[in-house]
């Protein structure tokens, strides 16, 4: 009972803290940056019901539209303009971010609840995983990037929804591993049910409907299925609930791809994206439906369409979605190093924090205001750190059959390990350009890594409760949050003269430029 007032205490301090962090005056600055020049025109379109196709899954951007439509700040605003593009140039005066940004700085806030869930459903100590709560509380990258009406920090919510139901999944395993029987210890089987594996199916699905590079995480589900079935196999039960985990995910992803298609009912200026001729002629109310010209010039609005009436359809009208995104994919440029204010960045660099982005500027006097993607890097240091050491664990206990000290942190910091490869390996076959931004999934495997190496390595020291490991602990907490507010300025969109700026520059390959002189 105590545990759990403790739980729900941290949770709440943690939810605090990250309002402040993350959600407060999240509209500001009130300019577009970066993917919102894309996104809020697909939100748009969702609002006003035209049709058009789109290189990710639908889930962030409907989330993005229904924050709009649920505030509805800018009722009273002409956003007509945005209908008939990609791309948003220029936003109306008056024009309100309140609506766009809410759901995904409200799920960014909301995961720090998760992280703090995780840390402690891996170790049980909720102080200690209060504090080092403290590594996603005050990183200043994902941060500023939450802030925006981007696609990360929804899918981010959901990945680490599907983390702390697995790794709740894997406590239940390692729970019912061993049995004893008189004075024998009996392995058993299995551990999860059926139940299990569709909500995994369905918590994944979410996250792959926000972002295709969510991928990755189903190599969980394997792990998960080897603990299981390690000691005793049974084929059909492994089938069985990856049939199930398969199936649900599909079905989440299909789902959303039919509400996206839904929406689609009309054309603005002939925009078809790579529609086929049998889609054209649908989408141009060739079929005996009624029709009505919308008040809108250029749209015409199809209130029946026929694909949303003939069921057998809809896979047809889903392939071409589908293929629209490997479509979209050719035409993005690769990293070239060589170009100038290339903002790409190799997934090798990354884990150093290269390359820093610089979303916005705007100068006053002598000052420039920045909207820059830069990382905190005593969070990042704490990351690299955990990879390094994790690395050195797994190897050495390979190779040369160093003891093991407690199976159970050495089994989820392999777990962890794996996820961060696998992610980091899908990264490194992508052509396209990247950006650092594409690292923010890694970053928290390498965080929660550092978390584990941190109670595998002290693990005496914590349980003898030392006061070095307090006074070490707080030290690490307090260089995170100093450091924070030293380069919360770039996250916040605040003044920065060019000596100040270049305080900050701490390191050349993070890119970062002043626009002060």
């Amino acid at each position: 009972m105590k545990k759990n007032i403790s739980i729900i205490f941290f949770s709440i301090i943690v939810l605090l803290i990250s309002y402040f962090t993350y959600f407060r005056n999240y509209q500001y600055p009130s300019n577009l940056f970066w993917d919102e020049n894309y996104h809020i025109a697909s939100a748009q379109k969702y609002l006003n019901g035209v049709f058009f196709m789109e290189p990710h899954p639908p889930l962030g951007k409907l989330f993005i539209a229904l924050g709009e439509y649920l505030i509805q700040p800018n009722k009273k605003i002409n956003t007509r303009s945005f209908l008939a593009t990609d791309y948003i140039k220029d936003i109306p005066k008056g024009y309100s971010f309140a609506g766009v940004r809410f759901f995904p700085t409200l799920f960014a806030t909301l995961s720090a609840v998760l992280f703090y869930l995780i840390l402690y459903t891996l170790s049980k100590r909720p102080i200690l995983s209060f504090l080092f709560t403290s590594l996603y509380l005050f990183e200043n990258a994902i941060i500023v990037h939450s802030r925006g009406a981007m696609l990360e920090p929804i899918q981010m919510f959901f990945v680490l929804f599907f983390l702390l139901f697995s790794i709740e999944k894997i406590n239940t395993i390692d729970d019912r591993r061993w049995k004893v029987e008189g004075r024998k210890l009996k392995v058993e089987a299995g551990g999860l049910k059926v139940i299990d594996y569709i909500q995994l199916g369905f918590l994944y699905g979410l996250a792959v409907s926000v972002k295709l590079n969510s991928g990755s995480l189903g190599i969980l589900v394997i792990i998960l299925l080897a603990k299981e079935y390690y000691h005793r196999v049974d084929l059909k039960q492994i089938f069985i609930k990856s049939l199930v985990f398969m199936l649900t995910a599909v079905s989440v992803l299909i789902g959303f791809y039919y509400i996206h298609i839904y929406l689609g009912k009309t054309v603005v200026d002939k925009r078809y994206y790579e529609a086929s001729g049998q889609y054209k002629k649908m989408l141009n109310n060739q079929y005996p439906i009624s029709n009505v010209q919308s008040p809108i010039s250029n749209i015409q609005t199809n209130f029946n369409s026929p694909f949303l009436r003939q069921g057998k359809q809809f896979p047809n009208l889903l392939k071409e979605h589908l293929q629209f995104i490997f479509h979209y994919e050719k035409g993005v440029p690769k990293y070239d190093v060589c170009k100038v204010g290339e903002n790409g960045s190799l997934p090798v660099t990354w884990p150093f924090g290269n390359k820093a982005i610089n979303y916005r500027w705007e100068k006053s006097g002598e000052s420039v205001r920045y909207l820059y993607l830069q990382g905190n890097p005593m969070v990042w240091l704490l990351g690299l750190g955990g990879l390094f050491f994790s690395l050195n664990l797994i190897v050495s206990s390979l190779f040369f059959k160093t003891k093991i000290t407690n199976n159970r942190l050495f089994s989820f910091i392999t777990t962890f390990s794996i996820l961060y490869a696998t992610y980091m390996a899908s990264m490194m076959m992508v052509e396209r350009v990247l950006y650092l931004y594409h690292y923010f999934i890694p970053l928290i495997f390498s965080l929660i890594l550092s978390y584990l190496m941190f109670l595998y390595l002290f693990e005496e020291g914590l349980k003898k409760k030392k006061v070095i490991m307090v006074i070490t602990v707080i030290a690490i907490i307090t260089i995170i949050i100093l450091v924070y507010f030293f380069f919360s300025p770039l996250t916040y969109y605040q003044p920065l003269t060019h000596a100040q700026f270049e305080l900050r520059n701490w390191f050349r390959f993070w890119g970062l430029k002043s626009l002060a002189k």
